[in-house]
């Protein structure tokens, strides 16, 4: 067990709510309901599954598979038969190996997408149904799990009150509480967390909330929820996990609460966050990229993972029942950064609620009836995003030691080992195209003329259609779907498609030199720690980027002059990669400008529902400043005649002290 592991979870539960209680007695925190949650071996057999099998899952598996298999097969058979008339040196032989695996890599992306686009118009589908089932009044009780850890007050506690409003006027307050967790460590912020949180409870109308600071953050975020459930979880049935820029609606949280009540066999529901609020030329191509390209690729992930999905983290929902029998995580053999706790702990506890047999499902429709419901920031910078990718790195590396676990469903140990792959692959990239520029160069002992094979061209366009094709597919679902207005019109949306491409190829190469620097960090035993996340926009300068990305900038130039030193010449690609590389620290402070991204919005590019040119109101307000109070007039609005929860009694957060609990 872990340090924290609390004496009543050895217990029995008590009853799943609050009835008998007055929940007014103990402002300071929800009434005890203890809920025993062991932490799992990593090795156990796997329950019998709860839900039914769905229907055709087993084809579009196996249709997946074999289109991986033919389509990789003949770039490798055309690659060889290119390579093979003389035999096949060890050079040619690492090639042909890196295009195997990389080019299987982008065939089950790309043929995921068009599982995806094919799901997506299936009117009988889960997915679909989710999303357009008759609402009823909800009978189960839900907690929002709010985790803070050295955030911005302000933005943190105004997107909780805007949530809170909605759930109030929808009539919905009885059915959630929110429960702020923080793990922050310095007294001054906790201080002002303690602030923000009273002023916030205080003028709010709407579910009740309360905040809760643990004296010791053991095991992170994860381990912060596991202890709310040992503690509290008896009395709620299920829990949407937030993180600290999360932002969800009430439809969507309605939509997914009735989802859970309509099939008990269910343990977890994740949802297809859309990217908002972002001001800087990065923050806003990701923010385009995510909200026009991210539904293909979450429709993808549905069409072959079915009910063995996965978990992101945050923006979803747990039975919290199912998450207490199967989500206590144990810690990994050895010392850090590969043993100890799990840092990236969301596919793992998925993986074990599969294991025992609950059904994981993604819900990539917007289960609002509009273009969204889920919500998140994105970091607005290429480095705070490479940044946080260190992190993720270093969790997903320590996957490496779940993967042969004991029990594990077969598509668990695949969204494992994808996540061990998006970070792991970043070098064989640089290989490919080291040992692509070799290969062009002439023979050093026969005199010949050197040249990449026209095959091995082929092959490289095949692959580069691969990424560009759910793109364009993408975006012709925007026009069949009649959204293209929300992208600024037909002909903006097709430039700002142009336009991302452009920077998506400018930045992969820094990417993936950035990845490459972090695994050999890991590999080195250096530890991520746990540092806050920055989401302020405009703190980048010149000297910053310089600093940071000097390592690639010397990766370029050396890039540049492999072709010159083997005879070769710069091929298109080695080119390109060299000169982004050593650019990278242009590109990064030239991207982070929000003067540049707020010309680009004005402009009509990389606009995403919710924006107008010139105008900075509507879903992209995502961070507003909390006033010293916040005004319930600003915060709610009356609940919603004839609501279908309208008839149950309704609970006005009262006015009492502040609930703050420390221990």
């Amino acid at each position: 067990m872990h340090a924290y592991t609390h004496p009543l979870q050895q217990r029995e539960s008590e009853r799943r709510s609050f009835a008998g209680t007055d929940r007014r007695a103990d402002p300071a925190a929800p009434p005890p309901a203890p809920l025993a949650m062991p932490d799992q071996p990593l090795h156990r057999a796997a329950e019998p599954r709860r839900f039914a099998p769905v229907p055709g899952l087993g084809r579009r598996r196996a249709a997946l598979a074999a289109f991986c298999v033919m389509a990789t097969g003949l770039a490798v058979f055309a690659v060889t038969a290119a390579m093979a008339g003389d035999g096949l040196d060890p050079l040619e032989v690492a090639h042909v190996s890196l295009i195997l695996v990389l080019f299987g890599w982008m065939a089950f992306s790309f043929a995921a997408s068009l599982g995806g686009l094919w799901l997506s118009r299936q009117a009988d589908a889960w997915e679909r149904a989710v999303a357009q089932a008759p609402l009823s009044p909800l009978t189960t009780r839900t907690a929002l799990l709010a985790p803070i850890y050295h955030e911005d007050v302000g933005p943190f506690f105004a997107r909780l009150a805007a949530m809170r409003a909605e759930l109030h006027a929808l009539g919905l307050t009885p059915m959630f509480d929110i429960v702020v967790l923080s793990d922050s460590r310095r007294p001054e912020v906790v201080a002002d967390e303690q602030r923000g949180f009273a002023a916030f409870r205080r003028d709010g109308v709407g579910p009740r909330a309360y905040y809760r600071h643990r004296p010791e953050n053991i095991d992170r975020k994860a381990g912060n929820v596991a202890e709310w459930v040992r503690r509290h979880g008896g009395a709620y049935d299920h829990m949407v996990v937030l993180d600290a820029d999360s932002l969800m609606d009430a439809p969507t949280l309605w939509r997914l609460a009735a989802a859970m009540e309509r099939d008990p066999s269910l343990g977890l529901i994740q949802t297809a966050p859309a990217i908002v609020g972002r001001s800087t030329v990065f923050g806003r191509l990701e923010q385009f990229a995510n909200t026009l390209y991210g539904p293909l690729a979450a429709w993808g992930v549905a069409w072959w993972s079915g009910a063995d999905g996965n978990y992101w983290g945050h923006n979803a929902i747990l039975r919290v029942e199912a998450f207490a029998q199967a989500g206590g995580l144990p810690h990994l053999k050895g010392r850090k950064p590969f043993g100890g706790h799990i840092l990236s702990h969301d596919f793992v506890e998925a993986a074990f609620l599969r294991r025992a047999g609950w059904g994981v499902r993604l819900a990539p429709a917007p289960l609002n009836g509009d273009w969204g419901g889920s919500f998140e920031e994105s970091p607005p910078t290429l480095i705070d995003h490479l940044i946080r990718d260190r992190r993720w790195c270093q969790g997903n590396l320590q996957h490496l030691g779940v993967l042969g676990a004991k029990g594990l469903h077969p598509v668990s140990r695949l969204h494992l080992a994808r996540g061990v792959l998006s970070y792991a692959l970043a070098p064989l990239w640089i290989a490919l195209v080291v040992t692509g520029a070799l290969l062009s160069a002439p023979d050093a002992g026969t005199g010949e003329a050197g040249g990449y094979p026209l095959a091995g061209a082929a092959v490289l366009a095949v692959s580069l259609a691969f990424v560009l094709l759910p793109k364009l597919l993408s975006y012709a679902m925007m026009l069949a779907e009649g959204r293209a207005r929300r992208f600024g019109g037909a002909w903006r949306a097709l430039a700002s498609v142009g336009l991302e491409t452009l920077a998506s190829t400018l930045t992969a190469p820094v990417i993936m030199a950035a990845h490459t620097r972090a695994l050999l960090s890991v590999a080195l035993g250096r530890d991520a720690g746990w540092s806050a996340q920055q989401r302020d926009e405009g703190r980048l300068s010149g000297r910053a980027a310089m600093a940071f990305h000097w390592p690639e900038m010397l990766i370029g130039l050396a890039l540049a002059a492999l072709g010159p030193l083997t005879g070769a010449g710069l091929s298109p690609w080695l080119a390109v990669a060299a000169a982004s590389l050593v650019a990278a620290p242009f590109i990064v402070w030239w991207t982070a400008s929000i003067a540049r991204g707020v010309r680009l919005r004005d402009a009509g590019l990389l606009l995403t529902p919710g924006e107008r040119p010139g105008q900075c109101a509507g879903v992209n307000s995502f961070s507003p400043r909390m006033p010293e109070t916040i005004n319930a007039r600003q915060t709610s609005r009356p609940a919603v005649a004839g609501s279908l929860n309208s008839k149950m009694p309704t609970m006005a957060v009262p006015t009492a002290p502040t609930p703050v609990q420390t221990a």
